[in-house]
């Protein structure tokens, strides 16, 4: 057991390590993936803006640089037809008509050698290759579109073009607007991260409902019921949590029942073994301390076989009418019986228990061949019962009666009575009237109760009038069919 102990307090958070709870769980996974998703997409769509507007600039800028290079062509070759010029004269010519026709941003070199270059850059810094189409660079800090062309003249002149266009606005642009998206995307995720927490304690709460009612069941309150008021699959849950706690409630009532069964056993037994005992007690001291003729001994020793038999047979029919027995076909069995002779054996059987305060018993039959359908050791039993109570109850010296006619038998005392206010209560299992005096004579409050299922299995009614002071008469009225 100590081993399993141990587990199971592994098995649980320590103090302060409270794991976090669903709601947080779902609302910290829908805006961690609200914010991937989102900054994502905006990633995408940047780069998508930023390329279409490089590929703009560099249709619109390739379109410049054709026309300006065709005009150069124009204006070279026309100037040196009409010039017979040398080598420094066509430089010159070739400077001051790109300075015109090219201006900002171009580059052009002859061999290697520059002859004109308005551009922060040298031809050499920019490690361009590329001819004919603009290529993306990144030089000091700066992102810039380099397209290069060799320009061939009809005299045989080759040059080399070089056009610069600085686009690090484009990339700084698209670097803003990423910011600009990132912080306006944080205060909108924690919008809807408000929002969700509201969303999702409304959605959720049928099951905090159902944690509420799991901690009182397990807390003992197995009467906990959760109130269903939606149709999705959180109220088929509810529905079935509720039914599971119908039946875990009726199971421990089962329990409880069969648990109360048990006492009532447990103190019908020790009530019903009293009397008998006291009588077979009583026959074995006369047995052992009186001489007796052989009849005699025979009468005694017949008087306890029989109630030792009784006693056995009895075991099993309280386990009947306390409820842990059902085989009720085996045990109470109903028979017509001879009343005369039946309470001649209670007489005697309740001879000791009468001696001891000096009570008389007194039998009234309506008719000596009196007889009616019943199970003997019940009836017994129960009239064993009342004839007990009235002893407790009987002053020294005083008159039991025992009438039986047709529709029923009853005993009469003359002893303190009962109460009006306690008659209705006191066929409540373990009640007793005059607790100090019942303990006192070892009572447990048993007696009318179980005198009361005996009725109820035979189908007769138990009345009990009494009068504080005066008496109390309990009669067992037969119904017309009983069996």
């Amino acid at each position: 057991m100590a081993g399993n102990d141990q587990d199971g307090a592994a098995d649980r958070l320590p103090p302060g390590g409270r794991e976090m709870k669903l709601r947080t769980k779902i609302c910290l996974v829908c805006v961690a993936a609200m914010l991937i998703l989102s900054q994502s997409f905006s990633l995408f769509m940047l780069h998508l803006s930023q390329k279409d507007q490089l590929e703009r600039i560099s249709k619109y800028e390739y379109s410049i640089f054709e026309n300006k290079v065709k005009s150069l062509r124009q204006y070279v070759e026309g100037s040196f037809d009409v010039l017979s010029t040398s080598g420094d004269m066509k430089q010159r010519i070739m400077k001051d008509g790109s300075k015109y026709y090219l201006g900002m941003e171009y580059a052009v070199y002859q061999d290697g050698q520059e002859i004109f270059n308005l551009t922060p850059y040298e031809y050499e810094d920019t490690g361009a290759e590329s001819r004919d189409t603009f290529t993306e660079i990144s030089l000091d800090g700066k992102y810039l579109l380099i397209m290069g062309r060799e320009l061939s003249l009809a005299l045989g002149e080759d040059y080399d073009i070089w056009h610069y266009k600085d686009v690090t606005d484009v990339y700084n642009n698209s670097r803003k607007m990423f910011f600009n998206g990132l912080v306006a995307a944080f205060l909108l995720t924690g919008l809807i991260a408000v929002i969700l927490v509201f969303v999702i304690r409304l959605v959720m709460k049928p099951i905090y409902n159902l944690k509420e009612s799991a901690d009182e069941i397990a807390g003992g309150n197995y009467g906990s019921r959760i109130q269903v008021k939606r149709r999705d699959e959180i109220g088929e849950i509810s529905e079935n949590f509720n039914r599971m706690a119908g039946k875990v409630e009726e199971h421990i009532k089962e329990l409880a029942d069969t648990n109360e069964r048990q006492l009532q056993l447990m103190g019908s037994l020790a009530h019903e073994l009293k009397t008998p005992m006291t009588a077979i007690i009583g026959y074995s001291d006369i047995l052992l301390k009186m001489r007796l003729s052989q009849e005699e001994k025979e009468k005694a020793l017949l008087y306890i076989g029989s109630e030792s038999r009784r006693l056995s047979r009895l075991s099993a029919k309280m386990l009947e009418l306390t409820g842990l027995y059902k085989d009720g076909e085996k045990t109470i069995e109903k028979k017509t019986v001879h009343i005369k002779t039946m309470l001649e054996t209670v007489d005697s059987l309740m001879m000791f228990r009468l001696k001891e305060k000096g009570l008389s018993l007194v039998i009234t039959l309506s008719d000596e061949d009196l007889c009616h359908v019943m199970d003997e050791d019940l009836i017994t039993s129960l009239l064993m019962n009342l004839l007990d109570n009235a002893c407790k109850a009987s002053r020294e010296g005083g008159r039991i009666e025992i009438e039986a006619w047709e529709k029923g038998i009853s005993v009469k005392d003359e002893g303190i009575g009962i109460p009006e206010e306690e008659i209705s209560k006191i066929e409540e299992a373990f009640y007793m009237v005059d607790k100090s005096r019942a303990r006192a004579s070892g009572g447990s409050g048993l007696g009318l109760s179980l005198c009361k299922k005996i009725a109820e299995l035979h189908k007769a009614r138990l009345v009990i009038e009494s009068r504080y002071g005066k008496g109390t008469k309990v009669s067992l009225f037969w119904e017309e069919d009983n069996g």
